[in-house]
């Protein structure tokens, strides 16, 4: 364009825009690096908008209205580039983010879905340990849709399993309260994954890795495709496809004692299936895939000695063992035979995990005052996972008015042969059969399949009054589709039909077809998806002059609609045999919502010392609820070395569609009070079975009268730069969350036993909670019954606070002397906790959670350690750069308030061990982690380099963890790479 005078002039977009579109080939892990300056030229850790031109940013901002690439703000935001990520070997948006410093406790990670989570085939990170609720993942600024399962059944999230890695420029962690900025779920912080402007040419990654034991592997290919330039051509567009497949990994694949059950090696003892006890009997006694029998009763029970079903075969497939005679059960003469079994023959630490994605960018320059950027993905992931053991043939259900525990082997078949799976039969005997099917493996598929458009039109209108008008109007629209399928989970129906009919091959279960199999356990599948669409608007002017700088003003609407449609797996009402033997998915959730949001950002630089950020912004729910979020910035510059910055912030969460309008079911076990057990005697004046201890349901139900969580958020600190390559930051963090959102916390056992003392009616209290009555004993009728199940609500209780610190350190120089060709890039990052507390409501205290294992049930007791640190060095010599990376998590006590019971995080005690089953040895303290990885890449030619990534290079072992129920032995939210040990990826990635 020209002004009046007939000179050139570049607008203030369009610089923005050739800012924001260089475009440096990424050759290799450090060829970028290798190209940046030796200096820095201002603080990284102020820097919250796109970065310099070298580093091929977007002009995306975190944290702010303003889309101002030389902003710096009040607000901490850790920046992972590209070339950073690539330097140390990271290759997918979760393993960036599980890698935060600041991702704390609650984190949900793929090993922690192999093991059996509400929300397998996901992973979603939880700052500050809040829980992954309270932590928002956005794309280039845009919300995503939630997973369509939660995490625990109660918590929204957005998984980042699906996300393209190969696009990214870079991922901001905003790490104080985004609310007023984005709104609810931004509690904590903000994850805002930055893609690139623009690609030209072709680039292409081709790798493949295996663990140092041969197992493990892993295989990723990536090719993009770009053309136009925006500056010379006016367009740019690229395409992107990406494929990653790693292995499944076992327990039977780590190496001792992870492989076995028996911990005799580390002095526990042996927990495996069928030990001999060394004095003529069998300690843990129970069915293997090895079948056995015995004269049966015609009852629940039998009579005589267990003897295997088929002599001639042995203890065949039985894990790590072979026979053992003894003493097994009480009627026993000591001659009964069963089969050891590893324990953890089945068990699974990581997924069999597939991703394939795809993306179409489109970048054009509309006028020379506008730009239009659309962009499409596709992303795929279909993880397997291993979630049990095979079943037992002898079970009772959940629901227990019917179970197969009084079915024993007939005689005849239906067509009135003798039944040759029963070794009695010709002697006219019924047979009892213990044994676990060794052909029916319950595994669980999901397929979570992806779907997002986005629009993005901004641009500026020139004004008369102060600087232009800067406009920005975009639209993001996204739907996941998630295909759960869950086979290997035999029926009640299923079992008792094989037992019966002679339809199962107890004899040889090789002989089995697969229409057999079918029968005894049909696979379950659901269909369940989410939903997000949005329409945001945002316009921001340049006011006035102040000593400082210019004031600027940006308003904003949002409007965005959510929905969430989650069935549960569990199909069959109460009482029918066609239900599963256990709980399948036992998770739902639905809802929908329209939100609307108004916001401003006000940006004052009183002086060129001090400047002042305000941000407000007001929501409002379709569902009722209204709130506004305030937040004030403070940026001072005492010294050109010294910037001080503190933010203060009120935000809020809304209550999740599970916790409104979904339902989560478990069970545990329920001991009746002595006054029931008297009126339930068995003829020999014991308790009957009816009054023994048994397995209690608990149902959480939504409650739609829940009140959004809100939360006060502070954060203060300073930012030191004593030379231009050095910048050293440290930050105090504070939340405090009211109204926290948690299931019920009273305890099941005293709903159950106030309900039995009020005459079976639960005492009105003016909380969620009903009773359900079990079925009649029939061996004493007209006695009391028992409660079934017990319905409680998600209810406000009283806060959590949460404060810590975190730190930085970046360099970037030549190293001094003879070193000086080598160029050193340095990146640190720490976060400490200082604490972690819940009060509980109606007095009941305060539960202290940093540095144990809690808080033990909202994050699968993965624990609160009290330091997360990590630490990378590039070192650039011409074609070779080398880079190790140091990664931290100190310890932890075995302990939890809110499980070994209150005021016990610092002790030390036996009694309050958790999962103390006699066979893991005792321990108080769980030990740190440390790993190292290392990044070699070397440039064969200019437009092609290899590189080799080491994880785990050390070879450090996962500490023990015995209190956690996330992995065996290990906790898997820390020590991941600890247990798989040396990883070895290598690849080869150019451009042409």
């Amino acid at each position: 364009m020209h002004d009046h005078r007939g000179h050139c002039v570049v607008s203030k977009h369009a610089a923005r825009k050739a800012a924001a579109t260089s475009t440096a080939a990424p050759v290799a892990a450090a060829a970028p690096v290798a190209a940046a300056p030796a200096a820095v030229a201002a603080p990284p850790a102020l820097a919250t908008t796109a970065a310099p031109a070298n580093q091929n940013e977007n002009v995306v901002v975190t944290g702010t209205l303003f889309r101002d690439p030389n902003l710096t703000s009040a607000t901490p935001v850790t920046r992972m580039s590209r070339q950073e990520l690539q330097s140390r070997g990271v290759k997918s948006v979760t393993d960036a983010l599980q890698s935060v410093s600041a991702n704390g406790a609650g984190t949900l990670t793929n090993a922690w879905s192999a093991g059996g989570g509400f929300a397998a085939g996901a992973s979603a990170p939880s700052l500050r340990g809040l829980s992954t609720d309270s932590t928002l993942v956005l794309m280039d600024g845009q919300r995503l849709a939630y997973y369509p399962l939660a995490d625990d059944g109660e918590r929204n999230f957005v998984d980042t399993n699906w996300i393209p890695m190969t696009i990214m420029q870079s991922v901001d962690v905003q790490q104080d309260g985004g609310s007023a900025t984005y709104g609810a779920d931004a509690v904590a912080g903000v994850i805002n994954l930055i893609t690139r402007k623009q690609i030209k040419g072709w680039e292409y990654t081709a790798e493949g890795g295996v663990a140092q034991n041969g197992d493990s592997g892993h295989q990723r290919l990536a090719l993009t495709y770009g053309h136009g330039d925006l500056n010379h051509d006016g367009y740019n567009f690229y395409i992107n496809g990406e494929y990653q497949q790693d292995d499944p990994y076992y327990y039977r694949q780590a190496g001792a004692p992870f492989n076995t059950g028996d911990e005799t090696s580390i002095g526990g003892g042996n927990g495996n299936t069928n030990v001999p006890d060394g004095a003529g009997g069998i300690n843990n006694f129970a069915a293997t895939t090895v079948p056995i029998v015995r004269p049966s009763d015609g009852g629940n029970s039998g009579t005589g000695n267990f003897q295997l079903l088929n002599p001639a075969k042995g203890c065949y497939g039985s894990g790590i063992g072979g026979l053992v005679t003894g003493s097994a059960v009480a009627n026993d003469t000591g001659n009964s035979q069963a089969c050891t079994q590893n324990s953890q023959r089945f068990a699974q630490i990581s997924p069999d995990l597939r991703r394939i994605d795809f993306t179409g960018h489109v970048t054009a320059n509309v006028t020379d005052k506008s730009q239009l950027t659309a962009m499409f993905n596709y992303g795929q992931v279909r993880s397997i996972v291993n979630s049990s053991a095979p079943n037992y043939v002898r079970v009772q259900s959940q629901d227990r008015q019917i179970n197969t525990l009084s079915t024993p082997l007939p005689v005849y078949l239906p067509n009135g042969q003798l039944n040759p799976n029963n070794p009695f039969a010709a002697q006219g005997e019924p047979a009892e059969i213990y044994y676990q099917f060794a052909d029916i493996i319950p595994q669980t598929e999901e397929l979570s399949q992806n779907f997002r458009g986005s629009a993005d039109y901004s641009g500026y209108v020139p004004s008369n009054w102060g600087s232009e008008w800067d406009y920005d109007v975009n639209f993001v629209g996204m739907k996941s589709v998630l295909d759960q399928t869950i086979t290997g989970v035999p029926t009640i129906a299923g079992i008792e039909n094989a037992i019966n009919s002679g339809s199962y091959n107890f004899v040889d279960p090789s002989q089995n077809s697969p229409s057999v199999l079918a029968s005894i356990a049909p696979p379950d599948h659901i269909h369940a998806t989410a939903q997000e669409y949005s329409l945001q608007s945002t316009l921001s002017k340049g006011l006035f002059q102040l000593p400082g700088g210019t004031a600027k003003l940006a308003i904003g609407t949002n409007f965005r609609y959510e929905s969430l449609n989650d069935p549960s797996a569990n199909l069959f009402a109460s009482g029918d045999p066609n239900q599963y033997t256990g709980l399948i998915n036992p998770v739902s959730a639905f809802g929908h919502r329209w939100v609307e949001s108004g916001f401003f950002e006000v940006d004052a630089p009183i002086i060129k010392m001090v400047d002042v950020d305000v941000q407000g912004r007001y929501d409002h729910y379709s569902e009722g609820f209204s709130h506004f979020s305030p937040k004030v910035g403070l940026t001072l510059k005492p010294l050109q070395q010294l910037w001080l910055r503190g933010t203060f912030s009120k935000g809020f969460r809304v209550p999740s569609f599970a916790e409104t309008g979904g339902t989560t079911v478990g069970y545990v076990t329920y001991t009746p009070p002595e006054s029931f057990q008297n009126q339930h005697l068995a003829p020999n004046g014991q308790p009957d079975t009816y009054a023994q201890p048994y397995l209690i349901g608990e149902r959480t139900i939504g409650n739609p009268n829940l009140r959004p969580e809100t939360s006060t958020n502070f954060t203060a600190g300073p930012i030191f730069q004593p030379t231009k390559w050095l910048s050293l930051t440290a930050d105090y963090y504070y939340i405090e969350k009211k109204n926290y959102i948690t299931p019920n916390p009273v305890a099941v056992a005293d709903v159950a036993n106030a309900w039995i003392a009020n005459n079976l009616a639960y005492p009105a209290t003016g909380l969620p909670i009903s009773v359900k009555p079990d079925i009649p004993d029939t061996s004493v009728p007209g006695s009391s019954l028992r409660p079934a199940e017990i319905d409680v609500g998600y209810v406000n209780a009283n806060k959590e606070v949460t404060d810590g610190f975190d730190m930085s350190f970046t360099a970037h120089t030549r190293l001094p002397g003879i070193l000086h060709d080598v160029m050193w890039i340095s990146h640190g990052n720490a976060s400490y906790v200082n604490r972690l507390n819940l009060t509980l409501p109606d007095g009941g205290g305060v539960e202290q959670f940093a540095g144990t294992l809690g808080p033990y049930g909202a994050v699968s007791a993965s624990g609160t350690p009290r330091w997360k640190a990590n630490w990378s060095n590039t070192f650039i010599y011409k074609k070779l750069s080398v880079t190790p990376t140091v990664y931290y998590t100190s310890g932890y006590r075995e302990t939890a308030d809110d499980y070994s019971g209150p005021g016990t995080s610092g002790t030390c005690t036996s009694d309050t061990v958790i999962n103390n089953t006699g066979y893991s040895p005792y321990k108080c303290h769980v030990k740190a982690f440390w790993d190292v990885d290392m990044t070699l890449s070397y440039a064969l030619t200019p437009k092609l380099s290899a590189y080799l990534n080491i994880y785990n290079l050390l070879g450090f072992r996962s500490p023990y963890d015995f209190g956690t129920y996330g992995g065996y032995l290990y906790n898997p939210a820390w020590s991941q790479n600890g247990i798989v040990q040396r990883n070895f990826q290598f690849g080869i990635t150019g451009t042409f």
